[in-house]
């Protein structure tokens, strides 16, 4: 059997009815098979009289007790002042100083003690991947994101081997190079205090010369 549609637009079918309107919005004429279709598409819809009379007479805009404020009315600056000092609108009140000072130092302490077995980000650094993959290539077994807890600025150490040789991947724009941060001298300085080997790899040395990190590990290593 040969189909009826075979070789015919949806508008020749002889099955479907076809209901030629004149669209009120942009007075287009327009061929539809629904009955109760008046607009050719949304965006006249939205255009339309229709609607627009029909948001005016609403009930919900009419009685809206901050209808001022669709008005372009102006907050005065008592009441601007109010809004930015208010509680709620900050986690502590503009001006005042941080709830975290009303704090005891054995608290801040216990804080920054549990703080230390954290694991903040959810995926290791692209350096740190390198590394670790460079690592387990020569057979160097490591663990990543140790506690280091017997120096005074106690830190999570990005990798460590035969628990006294540290790496860290530096990167470049958080760790401030070519300087380095101040904090991460100190604490070099009192990890090699306690008898650790600490090596320190900048970001764009791991990307673009990793023969040459290797090389240093092996160095270190040795």
């Amino acid at each position: 059997m040969i189909p009826f549609n075979k070789g015919k637009k949806k508008i020749e079918w002889e099955k479907a009815k076809i209901y030629t309107k004149i669209c009120p919005t942009c007075k287009k004429e327009i061929k539809t098979e629904r009955k109760t279709q008046i607009y050719c598409n949304r965006f006249c819809y939205f255009k339309s009289e229709k609607l627009s009379k029909l948001a005016k007479e609403s009930k919900l805009i009419k009685n809206n007790l901050n209808n001022q404020y669709h008005k372009g009315y102006k907050h005065s600056l008592d009441t601007k002042e109010r809004i930015r000092d208010n509680p709620f609108r900050h986690t502590f009140i503009k001006g005042k100083t941080n709830p975290g000072v009303n704090k005891s130092k054995e608290t801040i302490l216990k804080i920054k003690e549990k703080r230390l077995y954290q694991k903040i980000l959810k995926k290791d650094t692209k350096p740190e991947l390198i590394i670790q993959n460079l690592l387990t290539e020569l057979n160097i077994p490591f663990i990543k994101h140790q506690p280091i807890t017997d120096i005074v600025h106690k830190y999570q150490c990005d990798i460590i081997i035969n628990k006294k040789i540290i790496i860290e991947c530096d990167g470049d724009y958080y760790h401030n190079y070519p300087s380095g941060r101040e904090i991460d001298k100190i604490r070099t300085k009192e990890l090699q205090n306690k008898g650790y080997i600490i090596l320190r790899l900048w970001e764009h040395e791991i990307k673009s010369n990793l023969e040459f990190c290797k090389d240093k590990i092996l160095e270190v290593i040795k």
